[in-house]
């Protein structure tokens, strides 16, 4: 298959993303940077109260389709001081417990590591580590109480398009949802918001209360989802990295927490990416939530782009390049035409 023309633009730009900090809850110097780069390709951009960028393009009377990706990363906040000067931190969203250890980060501004015993120490008994046991060596370093703590691995380009870098979900998605909006071609009588999110990690409530705001005729969420292509993973499905975005008809996770796909809107992305000649895969997908569940309280037509991953909330994601550049394709395509009969029934 031949790669598509965009593949080369997102190095610098998820490189640039990656670097910046924003755990659930503190998403401001995220949003600064997207509301920036929008402010060049949007009639207005504004930050709401909840923190969520809002870029319109069009007429804010016209008829509306909204993209959205969330800004917010997982990670940890300091929550005490150990007796040997290290620190203890609680979860904020879903950290990939089996990556922390001896990974790299920052506390505030200190530079500091995820502590690990050494392995001359190691005990038989050990089993995967626990939010508990895990501890913050920042040397001596002073800390407050509640500082967030990101991940500082390094972003690497791997051979043949793959690329791995800390916080691709949902850096990616912005990167995303950055180049649709450049490349836009304004459709005559649609206007398009460009919506990046905070708080998907922990609750979604910034995806309502932007949605609830602009009220869209149609929202499509721009995220990382599940890749099945690592010997761990073949037994869950069958979505792979390179394969094209995942249009996803269903997730779940415990308690109730759910979301489908409209129909109707999942099967127009479907008809459009087979008459332009893009790769897409299919999903459904238990254990993985998105700010896609907010639009059902809202009764707004919603479907998901999803961005193969390995490693998800991992401190390195892998993508493949060519994932995102289709996924630009297949939105501006989205855009384009008219939007079908949405009606329910």
């Amino acid at each position: 298959m031949t790669h598509p023309p965009l593949q080369p633009v997102f190095p610098p730009l998820l490189r640039e993303l990656a670097a910046i900090p924003g755990i659930s809850g503190h998403e401001d110097a995220v949003a600064r940077y997207l509301a920036g780069q929008l402010a060049a390709c949007s009639d207005s951009v504004a930050i709401d109260g909840a923190g969520n960028v809002i870029a319109r393009s069009g007429p804010a009377d016209n008829p509306a389709v909204a993209l959205l990706a969330h800004m917010d990363t997982v990670g940890l906040m300091v929550n005490r001081m150990n007796r040997d000067g290290t620190y203890g931190a609680v979860a904020v969203g879903g950290v990939n417990l089996k990556g922390l250890p001896a990974a790299p980060v920052r506390v505030g501004e200190h530079a500091g590591v995820v502590g690990v015993r050494s392995q001359h120490q190691a005990r038989g008994d050990e089993g995967l580590a626990s939010i508990e046991s895990l501890y913050l060596d920042v040397g001596e370093a002073a800390v407050e109480i509640t500082t967030p703590v990101t991940y500082a691995t390094t972003p690497a380009a791997l051979a043949g398009g793959f690329f791995a870098a800390p916080y691709m979900d949902n850096r990616a998605g912005c990167a995303v949802l950055l180049e649709i909006a450049r490349r836009l071609v304004r459709p005559d009588g649609l206007t398009v918001y460009f919506i990046g999110t905070v708080q998907e990690e922990t609750n979604s409530l910034g995806a309502y209360v932007a949605l609830d705001a602009v009220r869209p005729a149609a929202a499509l969420f721009i995220d990382g989802t599940v890749s099945h292509d690592t010997p761990e993973t073949a037994a869950f499905g069958q979505v792979r990295l390179g394969g094209g975005p995942a249009l996803t008809a269903y997730l779940y996770t415990r308690g109730g927490n759910g979301w489908h796909a409209h129909p109707g809107l999942r099967a127009h992305l479907k008809s459009l990416a087979a008459r332009h000649n893009i790769p897409y895969q299919q999903d459904a997908v238990t254990g993985l939530i998105s700010d896609a569940k907010t639009s059902i309280l809202l009764g707004l037509p919603s479907a998901i782009i999803g961005l193969p991953m390995r490693g998800k909330h991992a401190p390195l994601e892998t993508i493949h390049l060519d994932d995102l550049a289709w996924s630009v394709e297949l939105a501006l395509a989205l855009l384009a035409a008219p939007l079908p009969d949405l009606r329910r029934g």
